[in-house]
């Protein structure tokens, strides 16, 4: 064999390679479902008590666009507005201690002492009867408790704030130094990417894709830590508008979700599959599939002050603060009663984007 001829074959196994990967990160049909997901009904249910909105409509209705750029034990949670942790360690720190050549963009970080996020606690909305179900198989959903308890473990590890923003690859690299969260297994990498690049239609998910590339990073020039609360905003629209908003509202309105980085919501998103007992197409009822949190781009949650899980109920929007945010002009809500994206209704989310 010449060298024209090797080289040939070389180029014919990449090209194969490419499009096997270009195939399997196509949707989950091509990933997990293959592999031991089961596909429930074929019926389209009409409106039932819970279910909010029509079933979701055919893709080529759907105009899309494309913006370029969390505790395994949930029953853990304290129940009310604060909850102290120890302190977050620097992820500067952190990675110079056994990866002293990676340059982190999130440097510095200030530690934290209180938080404000019961999202992972938070009970599920009415359970809606999708027109499909993907529901994984009990190999996958083995799987999927391993990555989340592993990412459950890199949390303990960075500190609360730092999980919010952490990315993917700063993620790996933490997770391969500590022997405490251990590194991420192949066929754990596989799962969470191919979780990511699944087509969020195929989980009856008709929203934007806001994060395109699951390396995305938050450069800390753009964000600003909110006191008291382990969250992070978006310098700019994010953070003025929830500045005023306290301002006209008071100390009765918090902060309950900021800066989701791509991470915070495969953690997010994977603890909610477990409360479904590995039924994807619920799980993204109540919570966007990673890549599609617009929290990664700029909006934001409020709540009440010591109103604790309900803030992520429809019971916020009985409150006096959702109604001081509805007549100031403060709520352009995102995901309404019965819209289009199949998305349950969340008064507390704040649009800035």
């Amino acid at each position: 064999m010449n060298h024209g001829d090797f080289v040939l074959m070389q180029t014919k196994e990449i090209i194969m390679k490419r499009r096997t990967f270009v195939m399997l990160c196509g949707g989950i049909s091509a990933g997990l479902l293959t592999a031991g997901l089961q596909r429930r009904g074929s019926v389209i249910v009409g409106n039932s008590d819970g279910f909010v909105g029509p079933p979701a409509p055919p893709l080529s209705q759907m105009q899309r666009q494309f913006v370029p750029a969390y505790q395994a034990r949930i029953t853990d949670l304290h129940p009310d507005e604060l909850v102290v942790i120890s302190p977050d360690p620097p992820l500067s720190q952190l990675e110079e201690q056994s990866v002293p050549d990676y340059q982190t963009q999130i440097a510095d970080l200030h530690p934290d002492e209180s938080v404000v996020d019961n999202i992972a606690a938070a009970p599920l909305p009415g359970t809606r009867k999708p027109a499909a179900e993907i529901i994984l198989g009990q190999d996958q959903l083995k799987m999927l408790k391993q990555v989340l308890a592993r990412l459950a473990r890199l949390q303990a590890t960075v500190g609360y704030g730092n999980f919010n923003i952490i990315s993917w690859d700063q993620s790996l690299r933490i997770a391969r130094a500590y022997d405490n969260v251990g590194e991420f297994t192949r066929a754990e990498l596989d799962f969470a990417e191919e979780l990511f690049f699944t087509d969020a239609d195929s989980l009856n998910f008709y929203g934007d894709k806001v994060v395109t590339q699951l390396s995305a990073s938050i450069a800390k020039r753009d964000i600003q830590k909110i006191p008291a609360t382990g969250h992070y905003l978006f310098r700019g629209d994010a953070i003025k508008t929830y500045q005023k908003i306290r301002q006209d509202i008071g100390d009765s309105i918090v902060l309950t979700s900021g800066i989701r980085s791509v991470v915070k919501q495969i953690y997010l998103f994977l603890n909610k599959a477990v409360q479904v007992d590995g039924n994807l197409s619920l799980a993204s009822y109540s919570l966007a599939p990673p890549g599609h949190s617009y929290h990664a781009i700029g909006d934001f949650d409020v709540g009440k002050k010591n109103f604790g899980k309900k803030n992520f109920t429809q019971e916020f929007a009985n409150t006096d603060e959702f109604k001081y945010l509805s007549d100031l002009g403060y709520i352009d809500i995102r995901y309404p009663q019965n819209n289009p994206y199949g998305v349950r209704y969340e008064p507390w989310h704040i649009k800035t984007i």
